[in-house]
């Protein structure tokens, strides 16, 4: 501990980021391998997760969520290496540039999610999940997280309160 202050500047030195350079939700988001190390990928996930949360970081701190710790997490088959199927949203790659929008799991990952949305091309990722975050501002109960906002509202409401819900 007394060396703590040392350490850090030497990573700053070498400009190694630390936690705290990264956005909450950068931070808690995850990914498998799938393309081109994994022979059963469909699609991209490692390599295209990081762009779908650049597009996703201004719209949250837009709606003031940029603070707010949830999981989104992208695998490149339906194998769900990277537990797309408990996080509170999950993208799994269905076909090429394609992926199964879940929503609903939990930050600890104790609850499945549901399927909120099929063979979502690469393109429309980020902006599903920014009407899901606007839905979710808009819509959500004192201290509820996204997860449970999903899961309480359930795929048909979630569907429409996204696309009523104003977008940053």
């Amino acid at each position: 501990p007394e060396q703590k202050d040392r350490l850090i500047q030497i990573l700053r030195d070498h400009k190694v980021p630390l936690s705290e350079d990264f956005s909450t939700v950068r931070r808690w988001s995850m990914a498998c391998v799938a393309l081109p190390t994994c022979g059963l990928a469909i699609t991209e996930s490692e390599r295209a997760l990081p762009g779908i949360i650049d597009q996703l970081e201004g719209p949250l701190a837009k709606l003031g969520l940029n603070h707010e710790r949830f999981t989104i997490r992208m695998t490149g088959c339906p194998n769900g290496c990277a537990r797309p199927y408990n996080s509170d949203l999950g993208l799994v790659g269905k076909t090429k540039g394609k992926y199964t929008l879940f929503a609903g799991g939990a930050l600890l990952g104790n609850r499945l999610s549901y399927i909120y949305k099929d063979l979502v091309p690469d393109t429309d990722v980020a902006s599903e999940i920014i009407g899901i975050f606007a839905a979710y501002k808009a819509n959500r109960l004192e201290g509820e997280t996204l997860g449970c906002f999903c899961t309480r509202v359930g795929r048909d409401e979630l569907e429409a309160m996204a696309a009523a819900a104003p977008k940053p």
